[in-house]
Formats: C-alpha cells, structure tokens, sequence
C-alpha cells in the first residue's frame, strides 16, 4: 500500500502541507485537513483515501473561493455555481458549495433578489420589465423574479420613477419641448424597462415647442 514518505510545509503557501508517497509529491492539502486527518510519514494510505483526499482539499478550496466572492457583493446560487465552474472546478464541487452555503446562511437568492433589485430601481430608476430581464441573467428563479418585482415597485412606483427620470432631464410641467425631445424621452423610458401604460400619462401631459 503506498506510504506517505514526507510531508512538508508549501514554501509558498504556508497554510498548506505538500504530501509525498513513496518519495513523490502526489498532492496538497490545507492545514485543517491535514490536522483532521491526522497525517503522518509511515502512514499508508489507498489510493481511495488519496482520492479523498483531494476531493476533500478541492472543496475546501471552492468553499474559500466561494466565500471570497460573496465578500465583495451578494450573488445568486447561479452566479456562485457558476462562477466555480468557470474557475475549474466540477459540477458536483460547485453545487455541494452552493448548497452547503444556503444551509449556512450565506446564499439566499430571496435576500439577494430584494438587495440587487432595490440598487437597480432606487439609484438607476430602472423599470419593471429592464429589472425582470437584469434578474433573469442571474438565474434567479421565476417565482423569486415575479415576488421580488411586485415588492419593490410597491416601494418605489413606476410613477415616482418616471418622474425622478423626467426632472433629472430638466423636464417641469411647465416647460415644453420639441418634437425630438420628446421622441429622446420616450426612448429612455422604453430602454430603463418601462410600459407604454405606464409612461403614457407623461407623455401625453409634455407640452410641445
């Protein structure tokens, strides 16, 4: 059965051990899992327990990876999922990191569909359909997406939001405009996701020069 014949401390990462069986390096793991598993020279291990354990390190390493994004903003389980991936790690490595980080508290995308939408609609005055479509792309679910849109236009109304564009423009009821500006205005609304319905009573209320 192969036997660990060293194990050294990694010169360029300190928080982790190099492990050596028969005179090879043959992998790496962390210093928790290296206490944990209890290591040492003239320990045999199989070749299962050598599979183990780099199953065990590659996770420890997403779950690190993981949580290293979430420090910078909130993110969708997708996103995370994702984002492992595309970083090299399995399928199955990023979906046990997604899940365990959902039990622990860390990934929510009820939470995180309420804090992306809120910064989208509060400080970009995006309307409803912009923000469904923006939402969509993070791969929240349909039902998170309608619940998350009837909230947050409770809070903050497609009325309120269009008029915050219009006065932001420079628009007053009481100054006209051309045929063109209007035109511009209209094109705005329609690209920041609002409906006709919506921005109708606006436009219809802009006096022209």
């Amino acid at each position: 059965m192969p036997e660990i014949t060293a194990i050294k401390v990694n010169l360029k990462r300190p928080d982790r051990r190099s492990v050596y069986i028969d005179g090879q390096f043959t992998f790496s793991v962390s210093e928790g899992i290296f206490s944990q598993r209890d290591l040492r020279e003239g320990s045999e291990l199989s070749e299962k327990e050598i599979a183990e354990l780099r199953d065990e390190d590659d996770f420890e390493k997403a779950k690190l990876a993981a949580v290293n994004l979430l420090s910078y903003r909130p993110r969708s389980v997708k996103e995370i999922t994702d984002r492992l991936r595309q970083k090299g790690w399995s399928d199955s490595v990023a979906e046990k990191v997604a899940e365990l980080l959902v039990d622990k508290g860390y990934l929510n995308d009820n939470e995180f569909a309420r804090i992306f939408s809120r910064d989208k609609v509060k400080n970009k005055c995006l309307g409803p359909m912009a923000l469904k479509n923006e939402l969509f792309k993070t791969g929240v679910p349909s039902k998170v997406i309608e619940k998350t849109i009837r909230d947050i236009y409770e809070q903050f109304t497609p009325e309120e939001l269009i008029h915050r564009l219009l006065i932001k423009r420079g628009i007053r009821n009481d100054k006209a405009v051309s045929a063109q500006e209007k035109q511009r205005i209209i094109n705005q609304l329609c690209r920041k996701g609002f409906t006709w319905e919506q921005m109708e009573p606006f436009i219809r209320g802009l006096k022209l020069d």
